[in-house]
């Protein structure tokens, strides 16, 4: 399954990257993955993903090197804490799971830019923004899970893999 992973990160990175997309408001598809993969596989795969995919995304991005590895890091280390508290097969558990780790990771995000940077990079419109993409990512994670869960069935009904 590691393959189907790698697959549909690599994927959702052109989507979310390379794909000049018309709307503002920008689901973080990548997140909801690594939520997907840390409820899914083992915490060795869900680390290994979150290592690969961030670095893909911080040599493509413009902020320092590791910020988005540690964000998607982040969210790893946020599903395991959750899913003690959290039962991620309902939607409310869902939506405020994915709310809190995402209110963390801009949260960590902008601390480390505003230590980073020479100039501040906190602005309300940028602050307007995080909030409109943590709450379109967050309403919109039960049916993003159920897509990625249902790509996740196709893929091992076309490759005959049993659970």
């Amino acid at each position: 399954m590691l393959f189907f992973y790698l697959a549909l990160a690599f994927l959702l990175f052109f989507l979310q990257n390379m794909l000049p997309l018309p709307s503002q408001m920008r689901l973080d598809l990548l997140t909801l993955l690594m939520v997907f993969v840390s409820l899914r596989a083992s915490f060795i795969v869900s680390v290994t993903m979150a290592l690969i995919l961030g670095t893909a995304m911080d040599c493509y991005g413009m902020a320092p090197l590791g910020l988005q590895a540690g964000m998607l890091l982040l969210a790893v280390l946020g599903v395991g804490i959750l899913r003690r508290h959290l039962n991620f097969l309902y939607f409310f558990p869902q939506i405020v799971g994915v709310a809190a780790i995402t209110i963390v990771q801009a949260l960590a995000m902008a601390l480390l830019l505003h230590l980073l940077m020479p100039v501040p990079v906190i602005y309300p419109a940028v602050v307007r923004q995080g909030l409109l993409q943590i709450g379109i990512t967050a309403l919109s994670a039960p049916i993003v899970l159920a897509l990625f869960s249902g790509l996740e069935k196709l893929w091992r009904r076309w490759f005959f893999i049993k659970t």
